[in-house]
């Protein structure tokens, strides 16, 4: 592929991300309401633009990163480059029909004429293709966007049509295994329904998700979130859907690759009712108050982010999109709180062992060997010295062993005195998952800067490790 090709469809996928972030934009302008997190989004997508247009080596690469999308004209793209790329060609199904009957010589025509931007001839091309063999799905997908490109009347039945095949045998010829099929089945229907979100064929992606795909499909992610696009833009119900992908951290894809639409009111409901379902699954404000009297760096961190939690709406959005299942990060969120509420009482509980522990060894220290009645007894003097050797060792030891014990366990409780004021110290109370999910927090949060790296925070092991628990 030429160099002014690959930039010519990388600068067409940036340009429909700065579409939607305009359109973003323009809704928030229309309802206050939601303005700061539309605003949040718009700042996402114009980043996000960028990317897509200078940070991809190849169209393959961009394609990839951007799976899940529902921008218009990715399966487009990635029918149109299968001619190209061996990858994107098998993952579509081109290579394999190459291989079929008259069906497919009409279909490779019919693909070389589209290529070449003929398209009157390449639509009586993927026709033939279609009358050959019903089943060419590749066919159908051409005779659709050939239409498109010429501005005809659309024929959307082709899709609801291209979709219900993908349950039959449409790889009649080649020996498949199961795990192709549905890789193949779930392209055509994510492709379909593309085509039809931005057709605003919004019922027909309902019922067909609905009736007509198989239970793999409805899970595959980028077919799910066109589903709830379609029923959010209706105003039917999503409320489960949207729980389920708060849930698995897919968030961020479903409110960056939406079809946002500028003056439908369900757009602004379901903004605030996203905004709303993140609200009420993190902890209360006042279940973990923290003391105006701050002396530990995990109050003083913690009283920062729930300043900025319970007030932010950028906050609030970013802690929903990172990748982790909603209830890991409120986990985590809890865990870091939890430690705040209790810094000073555990500061408290180490200082007042450390006292106890050094008036303990002050005892000991005080501790002297007994006085032991003499005798002129040859026989008891001898048991006597052997009762006053043994005894004085005795407590020369116990003094010796319980010093060092002190003054071990004086150094730990010292050192975790000196660490509530630098970070948090592993207590005795403590997992180790705790110790590393508080110190992660503290780590990643700046109040002076007015920083937090929710990103490193979601991101990091200790977090990772409860996602697969």
């Amino acid at each position: 592929m030429s160099e002014a090709h690959l930039k010519s469809i990388k600068s067409r996928m940036g340009w429909q991300i700065g579409l939607q972030a305009a359109t973003l934009a323009a809704v928030g302008s229309i309802n206050s309401s939601i303005s700061e997190q539309t605003q949040v989004l718009e700042e996402k997508l114009i980043s996000l633009e960028k990317v897509t247009v200078e940070g991809f080596e190849s169209v393959s690469e961009a394609i990839n990163s951007l799976e899940s999308s529902l921008i218009n004209g990715i399966e487009e793209i990635k029918w149109f480059l299968g001619s190209i790329d061996d990858k994107l060609g098998k993952i579509i199904g081109l290579i394999e029909y190459s291989r079929a009957t008259e069906s497919s010589e009409q279909f490779k025509i019919g693909m070389e004429l589209y290529k070449q931007e003929l398209y009157q001839k390449a639509l009586k091309c993927f026709e033939a293709s279609v009358e050959k063999n019903p089943l060419n799905l590749n066919a159908k997908a051409g005779f659709f966007l050939t239409k498109k490109h010429l501005k005809k009347l659309k024929d959307y039945s082709i899709l609801s049509e291209l979709v219900k095949l993908t349950g039959s045998d449409f790889l009649y010829h080649m020996k498949a295994p199961n795990d192709i099929k549905e890789s193949k089945a779930n392209y055509f229907i994510n492709f379909s329904f593309g085509e039809l979100l931005e057709g605003g064929k919004y019922n027909d992606i309902i019922s067909l998700y609905e009736n007509e795909i198989e239970p793999f499909s409805k899970e595959h992610l980028p077919i799910k979130l066109k589903y709830i696009n379609a029923l959010v833009l209706l105003g039917k119900e999503y409320t489960q859907y949207v729980d389920d992908i708060l849930t698995e951290g897919q968030l961020e894809k479903l409110m960056l690759f939406f079809k946002y639409e500028k003056k439908n009111k369900h757009v602004v409901k379901f903004i605030q009712d996203v905004t709303n379902y993140i609200k009420i699954r993190i902890p209360s404000e006042e279940s973990y108050k923290i003391s105006d009297t701050s002396n530990t760096v995990v109050e003083i961190k913690a009283k920062y982010f729930k300043s900025k939690l319970y007030s932010d709406i950028k906050t609030l959005l970013e802690l929903g999109f990172y990748q982790t299942a909603l209830s890991v990060k409120v986990k985590g969120i809890k865990t870091f709180l939890g430690a705040a509420r209790s810094a000073p009482e555990h500061l408290k509980q180490t200082q007042n062992l450390s006292t106890t522990n050094t008036k303990n060894l002050s005892i000991i220290n005080e501790i002297k060997t007994p006085k032991f009645f003499s005798t002129n007894d040859v026989f008891a003097k001898d048991a006597l010295d052997e009762i006053v050797n043994d005894t004085t060792n005795q407590i020369k030891n116990y003094k010796k062993l319980t010093s060092e014990d002190l003054k071990k366990e004086d150094d730990v409780l010292k050192k975790a005195i000196s660490q509530f004021s630098t970070g948090y110290p592993k207590l005795e109370q403590d997992s180790n998952d705790t110790y590393e999910i508080v110190n992660v927090f503290i780590k990643n949060i700046d109040e002076e800067k007015q920083i937090i790296n929710l990103e490193n925070i979601f991101s990091h092991e200790s977090l990772r490790k409860n996602t697969n628990e």
